[in-house]
């Protein structure tokens, strides 16, 4: 049985880094058309989880962009969204991380207005 977890970890780990593998060659490609969605954690009046992308970001999510660089990590390629979202879910991986990073610098600016 244990066999059987370790597989499904590493599964799991091999997932998150494909999807991590994924989102930096899609960045590495200039022009690129192909939709984002954001996975991070709703921002009031910018952006929610779960939105998809299609010609560009609006001005709102780019000036928070601007704010917390770390938030077009969580923009993802469509093409990339379900194991993104496994990802996000499994505790340890870089996604899980840097959402967790962007959950809490965005509840930090919060406390701070």
């Amino acid at each position: 049985m244990s066999g059987t977890k370790k597989t499904q970890a590493e599964t799991t780990a091999a997932t998150a880094a494909a999807v991590e593998a994924r989102a930096a060659a899609s960045k590495a490609k200039e022009g690129s058309k192909e939709p984002v969605a954001y996975v991070g954690p709703d921002i009031k009046n910018v952006a929610i989880n779960g939105t998809v992308y299609i010609d560009g970001l609006p001005e709102p999510l780019q000036e928070k962009i601007g704010d917390v660089p770390a938030l077009k990590g969580l923009l993802v390629p469509i093409s990339n969204l379900a194991a993104a979202g496994v990802a996000i879910t499994t505790q340890g991986t870089a996604l899980n991380n840097l959402y967790n990073a962007v959950s809490a610098k965005l509840q930090e600016q919060q406390k701070n207005r």
